[in-house]
């Protein structure tokens, strides 16, 4: 029997936990008692980690499809099959007709080892990851403000914090140690405010809850702009800093009054609202999907910063899968090098040019959802995906499986048989966390070991063991030793200068210290976007503690998919009533795009005009119902507040 020290690798909170084995097979996991992440606890998704990654249908051999069929074959042959495929299409089309999606779910090695691939050998420019389907509108808003593309302060902070501005997140439920420490927060007499149309399980430790209209963030966002600037509520030095000026013509023209209209707020609220947390520094200003995937999502997030540094205060960002920030830290992006160094950059380029031994545009390449898009007009031949389900993480599930099934060659690397997997042309069966090595970077940029407990199951491999034998394929010589990765990493990339495997070994590991980062304050324009007409609700949709993204691993949990066996939607009481539509029977919410039928529930959590719908275990996700429609700048889909309209199912 032994006991192994790793990081989980379910949520960006990142614990710390011993996991048992004995004869090969986990034993039992219990949480780091010194861990200044875990502290002795994990949350449910943790506890039952292992049967959700180590599930009896995991996929133990590579599969090749042949006519309508997947058939097991040997590494050797899947690796040539893709090999062959690959280069066919760069001689005929050219190495620009192929796309690559990596995901925050495997380690910075293997998605630093993707972005090399795909710059240096393949030679495509088009290389993103999964983050532009949840929360990649972050980086261009903060590099633009704070300077520094993630949280400003460790969760240590925030039980020490005045107030805290929460804004679009279901916290208690998706990231449970951040929500204990707002806890702790509040019994220490933190003033919480709270802005969601929802009210969830943070309600009780709030000072205030403001029920804005969904989709007006911007709009709210820009009145407590207005209101710190016109009441002088901002730090003294806030007037001398860059942008100050900029920032305040921008919000010339707004009228607080109407507010009541535009938000659905009483500008008296909002007022209290920026008076709570302007008057009980210091402030933490944190944010999670429910602004992130809004229309102009980039331009919340600007506003968001805007106000924590306006107040002296610090932003804290909520962001959902386990290596969402060190996926974006070692360049997985389409427009950034490692680093967050911009393509643009022809130093940036250089630096890289010499580590890569490649020639690097200075044009960001497709994003994930314009990857898709070139899938279905045939402009892309053939598109890699690691880690990721993107039939369920990318919105329009129903045009996505038509792009996904058009393009020419299709090649997925993940560890169960996803509804990408099923029809992809070859299928690498990859490994999870408990069977490698490597690192991940946590919600406050806190760079950990992940280490190997268990020998593959079946004849998986490691993604950095998948990529490197691919890399061989091409004659280039790629590590598939994570350590020696990180040493690649850390030479070059200055954030994470100096990190190491000894170094991470004998400690917890230390977030990263941002590089000439200097706070500017940003002009935040006014958007507005109204539902009317024939979809009259706003569609509110949320993900609870039982679930994670698309559910690939949660769903193989018996003890998850027991605490929540079935699907349902919410609507207030009063709307049910005005459809004739009871409790417990079924609805249909239809969007422009697309439908899905759910079981009602009522709630008076639900602001009247809404529908909340949670996300599900393998399919039925709110994400079928958006278009491709995305935030301008990021490219991020747009999944929130979504016009849709609802029906009774007879």
């Amino acid at each position: 029997m032994s006991y192994v020290l790793t990081t989980c690798g379910f949520c960006s909170c990142g614990c710390a936990m011993y996991v048992q084995q004995e004869n090969g097979k986990v034993t039992g996991l219990f949480p780091s008692e010194n861990h200044p992440v875990s502290n002795g606890r994990l949350c449910i998704k943790g506890w039952n980690a292992t049967p959700a990654i180590l599930g009896a249908d995991r996929l133990r051999k590579p599969l090749v499809r042949r006519g309508e069929h997947l058939e097991a074959t040997s590494w050797d042959d899947a690796i040539n099959y893709a090999a062959s495929a690959l280069k066919k299409i760069i001689f005929e089309s050219g190495p620009k007709s192929i796309g690559i999606i990596g995901s925050a779910k495997t380690t910075n090695e293997e998605c630093y080892s993707l972005v090399k691939f795909a710059r240096s050998v393949i030679g495509t420019p088009n290389i993103d990851g999964a983050c532009r389907f949840y929360d990649a509108s972050l980086i261009p808003a903060l590099l633009e403000t704070t300077g520094t593309p993630g949280s400003q302060v460790e969760l240590s902070a925030i039980p020490k914090a005045g107030s805290i501005l929460i804004v679009g997140s279901n916290v208690m439920e998706q990231l449970a140690h951040v929500g204990s420490r707002i806890e702790d927060a509040a019994d220490n007499g933190c003033k919480v405010v709270a802005i969601d149309p929802r009210e969830t399980r943070l309600a009780p430790h709030t000072s205030l809850w403001l029920h804005p209209k969904p989709g007006s963030d911007l709009a709210w966002i820009r009145a407590f702009l207005k209101i710190i600037i016109a009441e002088r509520l901002y730090t003294k030095n806030a007037p001398e800093m860059p942008g100050f000026e900029e920032l305040r013509a921008s919000l010339e023209g707004i009228e607080i009054s109407q507010l009541k209209y535009s938000c659905w707020l009483e500008p008296a609220e909002v007022h209290k609202a920026v008076e709570l947390i302007a008057s009980n520094p210091p402030t933490i200003v944190m944010f999670g999907l429910g602004a992130l995937q809004q229309p102009h999502s980039t331009e919340i997030v600007k506003g968001l910063a805007n106000i924590a540094i306006l107040l002296g205060g610090s932003v804290m960002t909520l962001r959902g899968q386990n290596n969402a920030q060190g996926a974006c830290d070692v360049g997985l992006t389409n427009d950034l090098l490692p680093g967050y160094l911009k393509l643009a950059d022809p130093v940036a380029r250089k630096v890289w040019e010499l580590v890569w031994n490649c020639q690097l545009p200075a044009e960001p390449g497709m994003t994930a959802v314009e990857m898709l898009k070139a899938c279905e007009s045939g402009t892309l031949k053939a598109l890699l995906i690691f880690g990721e389900n993107v039939a369920l993480s990318a919105p329009n599930t129903q045009a996505t499986l038509s792009a996904l099934d058009k393009v020419g060659f299709l090649a997925v690397s993940d560890l169960y048989l996803t509804e990408t997997a099923k029809i992809a042309d070859v299928v690498f069966p990859a490994c999870s966390f408990l069977e490698k090595d490597g690192t991940f970077t946590n919600i406050e940029r806190r760079l950990q070991r992940v280490r190997k407990v268990l020998e593959p199951i079946g004849e998986s491999k490691s993604d950095l063991e998948i990529i490197a034998m691919l890399g061989a394929a091409f004659g280039a010589k790629m590590s598939a030793d994570p350590e020696k990765v990180m040493t690649e990493i850390s030479s070059s990339a200055p954030i994470y200068k100096g990190q190491s495997f000894r170094q991470l070994d004998e400690e917890w590991g230390q977030p990263w210290v941002p590089v000439g980062s200097e706070a500017k304050l940003a002009p935040i324009e006014a958007v507005t976007k109204d539902s009317e007409g024939e979809y009259p609700f706003y569609l509110i949709a949320s993900r609870i503690n039982f679930h994670q993204q698309t559910g690939t691993m949660t769903a193989k949990s018996s003890v998850l998919a027991r605490e929540y066996p079935e699907t349902f939607a919410e609507m207030n009481e009063a709307d049910a009533e005005r459809l004739g539509i009871r409790p417990g029977s079924s609805i249909r919410i239809i969007s422009e795009t697309n439908s899905l039928t759910r079981v009602l529930s009522v709630s008076e959590s639900v602001p009247k005009g809404c529908v909340h719908v949670p996300h599900f275990f393998g399919g039925n996700s709110p994400n079928a119902l958006a278009s491709y429609e995305t935030d301008p700048v990021s490219g991020v889909p747009i999944y929130k507040a979504y016009a849709v309209k609802i029906e009774a199912v007879r």
